[in-house]
């Protein structure tokens, strides 16, 4: 652990440390350079990692805090640089003044609703600018939301943001039980759904007083999440208090979209609060929802979706088609050259598996999900943002990151109204000569993604693509969903 003083890279002087947690601890900095104040996160490498894994989350953490690098919202906290000291990964961000949302609790007790609400559309935005780059918060929680003198929120840490739709924390050092979604604790895919599950169990703390599956053990806390309701919270009232049950549903497909959570938001501070989402003064006024949203609020998260028909386009899918239906077996076997074996690994994801002998040779993955409408766009909107941000992302990471080496984004052209291609190639430990690849085709149909990929193992150095199989796979995959 540095001493106070320390200088980091030549550059950032250590001055006094402001915090810890489990992802982490964060110092108060002076950058040398521009003479000015900043924070600085020294991440938290987990123990008990051999050196190849050491350097592997050293190289993963330097890649997502660069991703969160390229998010600009006003209720950000941005990070502006990365640092790499032997095998321990540094982030240097904004210093923010102002007192994180979970002391003012502490402090304060329960908050008033709309200011709340208030609160929760400030860190909304932010979520929402992440997810547009494809990129999911992971650590949304009371701690994480800090508050200036005038009440405004900002959203910081996202230095253990991960690209959407995968395996969220593989080293196990992001998250707090009371406030990861249920698909987390059960190391399923995060996805917007997860941080906006998260930011309910934020709002309901900060409007309770108390954590909703407030337990006196981490264990009993994480099994609460899983297995029961919370109280419903009485303080919120009818129209806040219904929308904070309804994000924090069990099955993400239950949840409200971002848009449906804005809606909510925007009428409980419009109307009970001042310029600055505190109570104004007098009697307050009740908020009525309109007929049509206030029948979906009384009931529960099963009803989000009823208000989806009156917004903006929904897309040609209502929900992603089981991608296991997307190939024949026939398909996969002649794409394989061989009798796969078929797999569903999760809900979006399908495998054909070929075994070499006792060990998994060769995999042909199909993977597909849905976009819902926005605020302002239609379902085939939002699913081109997210592509082309996906498309940006993934052309930004081309190059060798120690013994993974990524190739550039190309078109390809027949599959779907959009797709890219990129080979990835991973040298086996203690070798140079051969390793692992994946050529993996991204494609957007309306509002749907899809992602193909062709994983082989033990592949010479020297011929590590096979392009030609997975534009095969995803011409088929995409002729499918045209059926």
């Amino acid at each position: 652990m540095p001493g106070d003083l320390y200088l980091l890279a030549g550059r950032y002087r250590l001055i006094e440390r402001l915090g810890q947690g489990g992802a982490g601890t964060v110092w108060r900095a002076i950058d040398e350079v521009l003479d000015r104040q900043v924070a600085v996160k020294q991440v938290r490498v987990p123990d008990r990692l051999t050196p190849d894994q050491r350097a592997d989350f050293a190289n993963l953490a330097i890649h997502e805090a660069r991703s969160a690098g390229r998010l600009r919202d006003p209720a950000i906290v941005l990070v502006h640089d990365v640092v790499l000291e032997g095998d321990q990964p540094w982030i240097i961000m904004d210093l923010v003044t102002g007192r994180s949302l979970d002391k003012v609790i502490k402090h304060q007790g329960p908050l008033p609703a709309a200011y709340v609400a208030g609160i929760g559309l400030r860190v909304l935005s932010a979520l929402e600018v992440a997810h547009a780059h494809g990129m999911v918060h992971q650590d949304v929680k009371p701690a994480n939301i800090l508050l200036d003198a005038d009440g405004s929120a900002m959203l910081t840490d996202f230095g253990i943001a991960a690209p959407m739709g995968g395996h969220a924390d593989r080293f196990g050092s992001a998250g707090s039980p009371g406030y990861m979604a249920p698909e987390r604790l059960n190391e399923q895919p995060s996805g917007p759904a997860s941080d906006l599950w998260s930011l309910g169990a934020s709002l309901y703390t900060a409007v309770e007083g108390r954590a909703p599956f407030e337990r006196q053990l981490p264990a009993a806390v994480a099994a609460a999440v899983l297995l029961h309701e919370p109280p419903f919270p009485a303080r919120a009232g009818r129209e806040l208090g219904g929308l904070l049950m309804a994000m924090l549903a069990k099955d993400p497909a239950a949840r409200p979209t971002a848009a449906q959570v804005r809606h909510v938001l925007h009428g409980v501070t419009g109307a009970t609060t001042g310029a600055h989402g505190r109570p104004a003064g007098g009697r307050s006024r009740r908020w009525l929802l309109p007929a049509a949203v206030a029948a979906v609020v009384l009931l529960g998260a099963g009803g989000w979706y009823a208000a989806g028909a009156l917004g903006p386009e929904t897309g040609r899918f209502a929900t992603a088609p089981d991608p296991c239906t997307l190939l024949t077996g026939a398909q996969a076997g002649e794409l394989t050259k061989s009798r796969p074996e078929r797999m569903r690994t999760r809900p979006d994801e399908c495998q054909w598996l070929v075994r070499d002998g006792s060990k998994p040779g060769r995999r042909l993955i199909v993977r597909a999900w849905a976009e819902k409408p926005g605020a302002d766009l239609g379902g085939p909107q939002v699913a081109q943002r997210r592509f082309d941000s996906e498309k940006t992302t993934r052309a930004a990471a081309k190059g060798r990151h120690l013994r993974m080496i990524r190739g550039g984004v190309t078109e390809v052209k027949g599959v779907g109204e959009a797709a890219i291609l990129q080979n990835t190639f991973k040298l086996h430990l203690n070798s140079n000569e051969s390793g692992a690849t994946d050529s993996v085709i991204l494609f957007r149909t309306s509002n749907l993604l899809g992602e193909v990929v062709w994983h082989r193992d033990d592949v010479p150095s020297s011929d590590p693509e096979d392009k030609e199989t997975a534009i095969a796979a995803a011409r088929l995959v995409s002729a499918s969903l045209a059926k």
